[in-house]
């Protein structure tokens, strides 16, 4: 819902048009895609500005292209689809949307917006062209930003893996997620080391008096903000970053503040 309502400011702070954008979900037919239908988030889509129009669901993997979900938004005049899908769901459903003129650069005006299952690092390579104007909300950063940590990545990936080819060859994008998996795991051991000595080290000291202890830890970019844990701060980051496929690229358009809708 967060990287959902990320992907809404970001539109509404772009949009031209006296009138109200329609937004509707457009969201995988299964427990987490439905999961962002609460009431916080439509309410706050209201109150931002958006006119609310409803939902359709697609499949978790479909088996046919789901040509009535997307007609219908036609039909509705939507602006903005927000929704939660995997790759396998979401690449097929952006193919019938070209097939069928829909995204902000084709006749019918509309843009398509993902949690971050919907990962671009996957979603690009696979789709080229036909991606474009697509955005996801909350993801890491492109294989080729310029950031300290993705230059560590790179020579994480010279060292260890020596067919490593960018851009020709990467790993899965989660390959950063577990490069922040083990910062944040070093950290917290680092600092719970500080009050326990390490042969008397419990996993409840390692959280209370390691993870709930980290404050501003700097991924070198790789989150969306610097990280920090306590014992009602579980998201560790405090913003959410927006990135679109540009000319075949993906282009980070964005950061703004978690809602905490849920």
């Amino acid at each position: 819902t967060d990287s959902l309502a990320a992907i809404a400011d970001w539109f509404k702070e772009n949009w031209k048009e006296s009138r109200k954008p329609r937004v509707a979900y457009l969201t995988a037919d299964n427990p987490a895609g439905k999961s962002i239908e609460i009431p916080q988030m439509q309410k706050y889509l209201e109150k931002i500005g958006y006119e609310f129009v409803g939902r359709q669901y697609v499949p978790l993997v479909p088996t046919t292209p789901p040509t009535t979900q997307l007609m219908w938004l036609k039909e509705n005049r939507v602006d903005l689809t927000l929704g939660f899908m995997i790759n396998p769901g979401g690449q097929p459903t952006i193919k019938e949307a070209v097939r069928l003129g829909m995204g902000p650069h084709l006749p019918y005006k509309i843009v398509f917006g993902f949690a971050t299952p919907m990962h671009l690092q996957v979603f690009l390579p696979a789709m080229g062209e036909l991606g474009e104007g697509v955005v996801v909300g909350g993801s890491f950063p492109a294989w080729d930003e310029d950031c300290p940590g993705m230059k560590f990545i790179h020579e994480l990936f010279k060292k260890y893996r020596p067919t490593y080819t960018p851009p020709t060859k990467v790993p899965h994008v989660m390959y950063m997620a577990g490069i922040v998996e083990a910062m944040i795991q070093l950290e917290a051991i680092r600092l719970a080391m500080e009050q326990v000595p390490f042969e008397k080290l419990r996993p409840v000291d390692v959280l209370e008096k390691g993870l709930w202890r980290i404050k501003n830890l700097d991924t070198g970019g790789l989150t969306n903000t610097p990280l920090t844990y306590g014992p009602k701060k579980v998201e560790g980051i405090d913003a959410c970053r927006v990135d679109q496929v540009r000319g075949g690229k993906q282009v980070k358009v964005g950061l703004y503040p978690l809602r905490h809708i849920y």
